[in-house]
């Protein structure tokens, strides 16, 4: 009889790398929500209402309970971590890749910055240094996943 546990099934194996995909972002979109949280809090920078900002968003109300944004936040970032762990997978270089996606998600302060007028001016230096550090922290805590997920590929199960 074989162990289940060495062997998973075909099935399992498959849904594993959805499943790490969909925690690596709720994971990196957490860190990246409570530190923009955390700074609005201290500083009083908007910066955490321009990453639950929906005011642009045909459809929606201008602002839902923040449970609902949030979560709305968490699924955009476990879109991107999909994208992220399938792009590491086909070609390395997890931790550049996870920074170069923070680097590139935090350049959304410049359109987002201009639908709303609850949320930091374009110009705002401070607002943009802390949403520029947050997403570089989000595209930190990819690597370090995606890392993760290297090593884990690697080690020889028995």
């Amino acid at each position: 009889m074989t162990n289940p546990a060495a062997h998973p099934s075909p099935s399992v194996k498959h849904s594993l790398p959805w499943i790490f995909s969909i925690l690596t972002g709720i994971l990196s979109g957490v860190v990246l929500g409570f530190f923009l949280k955390m700074i609005q809090a201290y500083t009083d920078e908007q910066v955490y209402t321009l990453l639950l900002n929906i005011d642009f968003v045909p459809g929606l109300p201008p602002t839902l309970p923040e449970f609902i944004e949030f979560s709305l936040h968490l699924i955009v970032s476990v879109a991107i971590a999909i994208f992220y762990l399938w792009w590491v997978q086909r070609s390395g270089r997890p931790m550049f890749k996870g920074i170069l996606l923070g680097a590139v998600s935090s350049l959304l302060y410049i359109p987002l910055s201009q639908l709303s007028s609850r949320v930091p001016d374009l110009y705002d230096v401070a607002a943009i240094l802390y949403w520029v550090i947050g997403h570089l922290l989000f595209g930190i805590v990819l690597g370090l996943c995606g890392k993760y997920m290297n090593a884990k590929k690697a080690t020889p199960t028995s």
